[in-house]
């Protein structure tokens, strides 16, 4: 009778513990995964580096694409150099929270979230299903075809869309249209604060916009190299800390092989995926990534990654050996055997060798016989 009895309890207990929560592999309980309603979420990847008052208008797009839940994050890049980005990933959360009081809960500040693949990944983690990204218009192609490739490999997501955060108007007479970071770093440089507080969000105060070029310039100053003599600074040209300002100095110094080696090893700036060079374009490079996978940036969308001292900015470029005479390292791999890519002697040979007719040679050899016979003519 006992035994019948101790059944019965027992059979009670295990039906009342399969009504209560439990807690999933986050850490949350049921009912805070059920808060995602539409499973969505949107987000943007920036590197903000500085924040100013034309950000306003792609934090309030991806704020818009949220959609009535409200559901959508902001993630600042982690990278931090000399040149691009002189702000830490702290110093930037810190300002644009200031900067942007309506999105300064949606700012995140999380060190794992080194690249646009970790910030998916854990979304995915989180229970999302659909995903929005808000870019600039120039990146919409570029970000439909890095995310979507990589759907069902790194993440499993439904839907992944890349939305623009609207053309930018250079001719426009409106101020903010005309802001970019490149222009505040070199406001910041040439030590003009009027400038530089002019591309705040209106209302900002000139003592928050002073600390922060302050911060800009320390972060953009490297320490002084050691030598027998005396301590030198390197000063930094506009080239360095600008590309876009002075393209032609910029790839003048890409051209003659001084920058983005074959082997260096970069990040890119839109993802904040790194990885080492493995060709190098007329005007961008291919990088391998520690999976093997390869991508395609142009050239002012990388920088040089450089390693960080424990306890300041001092470093060392890691610069690769001059191999970008040979190119027998860029290898296909497909699984096809093939041993050729796009850029190299290689491939031109393959593939006029599958064309019937088609002769052999460098396409110099092209454009000298077309010469001669325009003389002819």
């Amino acid at each position: 009778m006992r035994f019948i009895e101790f059944l019965r309890e027992a059979t009670q207990s295990a039906a009342s513990k399969t009504k209560k929560p439990s807690t999933s592999a986050t850490g949350k309980k049921p009912s805070a995964s059920k808060g995602l309603e539409d499973k969505h979420v949107a987000i943007t990847f920036g590197r903000f580096n500085p924040p100013h008052a034309g950000h306003g208008k792609l934090l309030d797009a991806v704020k818009a694409h949220g959609g009535d839940s409200g559901n959508y994050r902001i993630y600042p890049s982690r990278s931090q150099d000399h040149k691009k980005n002189p702000l830490s990933a702290h110093q930037k959360v810190e300002h644009m929270r200031r900067m942007f009081k309506g999105h300064a809960d949606k700012i995140q500040n999380n060190e794992a979230h080194r690249n646009i693949f970790d910030i998916l990944r854990d979304l995915h983690d989180e229970g999302h299903e659909h995903v929005t990204m808000v870019v600039g218009d120039d990146r919409v192609k570029e970000f439909e075809t890095l995310t979507n490739k990589y759907n069902g490999v790194h993440y499993d997501f439904k839907s992944i869309n890349i939305k623009s955060a609207g053309a930018r108007a250079d001719d426009s007479d409106d101020p903010i249209e005309n802001l970019s970071a490149s222009k505040m770093r070199a406001h910041a440089q040439g030590g003009d604060h009027d400038s530089f507080h002019a591309g705040m969000p209106k209302g900002y105060s000139k003592k928050h916009s002073q600390a922060l070029m302050q911060d800009v310039l320390k972060g953009m100053t490297p320490p002084p190299k050691k030598s027998k003599k005396k301590s030198e600074v390197h000063e930094q040209t506009l080239w360095e800390y600008a590309p876009k300002l002075d393209f032609d100095a910029f790839r003048n110094h890409y051209m003659l092989d001084h920058i983005f080696k074959v082997g260096a090893l970069v990040e890119h700036d839109d993802s904040g995926l790194r990885g080492q060079i493995v060709h190098r374009g007329t005007n961008y490079v291919i990088f391998q990534m520690p999976d093997g996978t390869e991508n395609r940036a142009w050239l002012q969308h990388v920088s040089e990654v450089a390693h960080l001292g424990p306890s300041d900015l001092s470093h060392q470029q890691e610069y690769a050996a001059d191999t970008t005479k040979d190119q027998s390292n860029y290898s296909a791999d497909d699984g096809s055997g093939n041993t050729w890519k796009v850029g190299t002697d290689a491939y031109r040979q393959a593939v006029q060798d599958m064309t019937p007719g088609q002769e052999t040679k460098k396409f110099s050899q092209f454009n000298s016989e077309i010469r001669k016979t325009a003389t002819t003519k």
